[in-house]
């Protein structure tokens, strides 16, 4: 079951991860714990700030560099499940309510907005770490809320 599973996020994510390394979608699926490397990169990607064989600290750079990510990080350290709120949110412009806006998009209510908008499960802590299948999970589910989604057939 676990395997049919991956085989259907992998269908769904690699189309909407467009052209990005195989390798990189594979080690995120194993992941049990997303890393900051590993988010930026999905979404510096997505934005074509870096090229597909980009490396994670580039793409942190990248995102340090247009203000995406307020910090740089270590790109090893997993990454709480309210930060990668913040970066999704930030790559596909999430509007947001009221909160959001005033405080220009922090995770807190990055995080609130999207559990609001049904994409992060009603039981997760912001501060909780994530798998990659569900952090890619959420990814998907954000496409298809918030953008298009590219599938590369």
């Amino acid at each position: 079951m676990k395997k049919l599973v991956v085989l259907f996020i992998s269908l769904f994510v690699t189309g909407s991860v467009f052209a990005q390394s195989a390798d990189v979608i594979t080690e995120i699926l194993n992941s049990k714990e997303m890393t900051y490397g590993q988010a930026c990169y999905l979404c510096a990607t997505y934005q074509k700030l870096i090229p597909d064989e980009g490396s994670y600290d580039d793409a942190i750079e990248a995102l340090v560099n247009i203000n995406q990510l307020p910090s740089k990080v270590d790109a090893s350290e997993p990454i709480p499940l309210g930060n990668l709120a913040f970066l999704f949110a930030k790559i596909w412009n999430v509007k947001g309510g009221i909160f959001y806006r005033i405080t220009k998009g922090s995770p807190r209510y990055a995080y609130k907005q999207l559990k609001a908008d049904g994409i992060i499960d009603e039981n997760k802590d912001p501060s909780s770490k994530i798998s990659g299948i569900d952090a890619l999970n959420i990814y998907t589910s954000c496409s298809f809320e918030y953008g298009k989604i590219e599938l590369g057939i």
